[in-house]
């Protein structure tokens, strides 16, 4: 007997748990048969409904219930679509043959029962607490939410920064931008991870757009990689590192001689003109703005992040998968003459 349970899990919580405990208890199937977890809204991520992508609810998941010692278990990914036939037959595509469904959503078991599925409702634990709703909006005014989440779903919250990430959607709504580094990845690989935070547009704002120990990033090789990969590339040397600092630089703050400069080189109408590309960028596609580091505090790109933080953005460093960090304003900013300075 195959056992099918549908949800966002935004995040996977307790209640989610007890739901998974219970069905494979009422079915005496604790041990022996599968248990299938179909995720839905696959396509939305950091967003005030789904702040999670699919990647990181699989893992919370499948963290979750292998500490529980459930190991016969298979998750799945579920767009939404739009009309009720077309997510019945990708539902059947993805899921296969399963016996029953559990899912409280009216419009689910509406579909399933008139398409012969055996479904049931599910028996919910605490729902005036346990609702991932609810923990999303006491994430967001900063309330302790730990006692109802698994410890490995907090684990995963963690490694992605998801606290933070709730806090920005409610602060900034949906203006955000991405930053990526490349550093010697394979091109395949950091083209997935670009797939599994949804990037549709890279804009390459490195000084130097060819590279001898890296040449699958080459700026010519890598447009035509992201296009056949239906990702849009843009090149602004504007926002490219490797500048002069001033003879009379006021960015005390940083030792490091490249990031002051860059810091004198933030006052300039060419830098601004660049930060107006990104933005017009964002507004066509979600669009992560690429250097060569993987870290990004390494990176000119914190000091073009910190810019974005003042102009009402939030700022997502993707570091690896299902690995991520909201960026945080630099508390030596001083604003003057609508310029940004870095003081001791």
């Amino acid at each position: 007997m195959d056992i099918l349970v549908i949800g966002r899990f935004q995040p996977f919580h307790n209640g989610h748990l007890h739901v998974i405990k219970s069905v494979l208890k009422k079915a005496n199937l604790f041990e022996d048969n599968l248990i299938k977890i179909a995720i839905g809204s696959i396509q939305s991520s950091f967003v005030k409904t789904n702040p999670f992508t699919f990647y990181e609810r699989k893992e919370m998941i499948s963290r979750v219930l292998k500490k529980n010692r459930i190991n016969n278990f298979l998750i799945i990914g579920l767009e939404d679509k739009n009309s009720n036939s077309k997510w019945i037959k990708e539902l059947i595509k993805k899921t296969g043959k399963f016996d029953i469904c559990y899912t409280n959503n009216e419009l689910v078991q509406k579909i399933l029962s008139e398409n012969k599925k055996e479904v049931s409702g599910i028996e919910l634990l605490d729902r005036e607490h346990l609702s991932s709703t609810n923990i999303r909006n006491k994430i967001a005014s900063k309330r302790n939410v730990e006692k109802f989440l698994p410890k490995e779903t907090l684990k995963v919250m963690k490694k992605v920064d998801g606290f933070r990430r709730i806090e920005s959607i409610w602060e900034n709504g949906n203006r955000r931008i991405f930053t990526i580094g490349h550093s010697n990845r394979k091109l395949n690989d950091f083209i997935h991870i670009l797939q599994e935070y949804n990037i549709k547009r890279l804009v390459d704002i490195r000084s130097g757009q060819k590279s001898k120990n890296n040449p699958q990033f080459d700026s010519d090789n890598l447009r035509i990689k992201l296009k056949d990969n239906g990702i849009v590339y843009l090149s602004v040397k504007k926002l490219g590192g490797h500048r002069k600092q001033n003879k009379d630089s006021i960015n005390d703050f940083w030792k490091n001689s490249s990031f002051r400069a860059f810091a004198d080189y933030i006052a300039t109408d060419e830098f601004k003109a660049g930060i107006d590309e990104v933005k017009e960028s964002a507004k066509k596609g979600r669009t992560a703005i690429m250097c060569a580091e993987v870290l990004p505090w390494r990176c000119h790109r914190f000091l073009v992040s910190d810019f974005l933080i003042t102009k009402k953005f939030s700022v997502t460093h993707i570091i690896n998968h299902n690995q991520t960090l909201e960026h945080k304003l630099n508390e030596n900013i001083l604003f003057s003459d609508k310029n940004m300075y870095y003081k001791k």
